[in-house]
């Protein structure tokens, strides 16, 4: 009986983690360049104990976490400074602790002339450093270059990455290096001017699994109360003998 307890134990902690993503992946839907997380999991066995007197544990446990790198739906804006990326890749920003990759591309120019970010006015980095514009109204192709009055008068790169899911994703929509990603060139992706890349997560999907997650939350739950009951009944019988 320990052994079904600390099963159903197992399983509420991987569902309850489960839930806190999804009602996170929720929050986040109306993020520009957004991407869900995932989790997968696995059971653990003892195989030895299982095998030679049936008294193994199965646990249940979160196997990896991972970011779902699929393309969000593109929305026009028809503004010269939003930017959004068709296929795998990144915008390079410069901050205070380093550079960071994302994919909102909802820019804008700073004082001096420097196209930042929408929040934080990080700066957006090119093939040249930081890229600075005369003006707003400029055109930018899907390669990136920018040009003003006919003049190229810089370049947006657009940087791919070896490993993807090395990247840790923080609150305010921006990645950072992790583990062995490494820049690379950022094979078939083009820019849309004048159009912003939505979050790629499903409302009526992700609130389908959250409700299903919730629901074998509480199966576990009664689950551990079951078992909790039959040990209380199973001590009440040994003091009475």
């Amino acid at each position: 009986m320990g052994s079904g307890i600390y099963s159903a134990l197992s399983g509420g902690i991987a569902r309850m983690q489960k839930m806190e993503t999804s009602i996170n992946n929720l929050a986040n839907v109306g993020n520009i360049g957004y991407k869900a997380s995932q989790l997968s999991f696995e059971s653990l066995i003892n195989d030895q104990l299982q095998n030679s007197s049936g008294k193994g544990m199965n646990y249940c446990r979160t196997a990896s976490r991972y970011i779902d790198f699929s393309q969000g739906p593109m929305a026009e804006t028809s503004r010269s400074l939003d930017l959004a990326i068709e296929g795998d890749g990144f915008f390079k920003v410069a901050g205070e602790d380093g550079f960071f990759y994302t994919r909102q591309g909802n820019f804008r120019l700073d004082s001096e002339g420097n196209l930042v970010t929408a929040t934080g006015g990080l700066q957006v980095v090119g093939d040249n450093g930081p890229v600075n514009l005369p003006r707003n109204d400029v055109d930018i192709d899907e390669d990136g270059r920018i040009t003003a009055d006919g003049a190229g008068v810089g370049r947006i790169d657009i940087y791919g990455l070896s490993d993807p899911q090395s990247l840790v994703q923080r609150p305010d929509g921006l990645f950072e290096l992790g583990g062995e990603a490494r820049e690379q060139a950022a094979n078939g992706a083009r820019l849309h001017q004048g159009s912003l890349e939505q979050s790629n997560v499903s409302t009526m999907r992700m609130t389908t699994q959250l409700i299903e997650t919730q629901r074998a939350y509480s199966a576990y739950l009664n689950t551990m109360k079951l078992y909790s009951d039959l040990g209380e009944k199973a001590r009440e019988i040994g003091r009475i003998g």
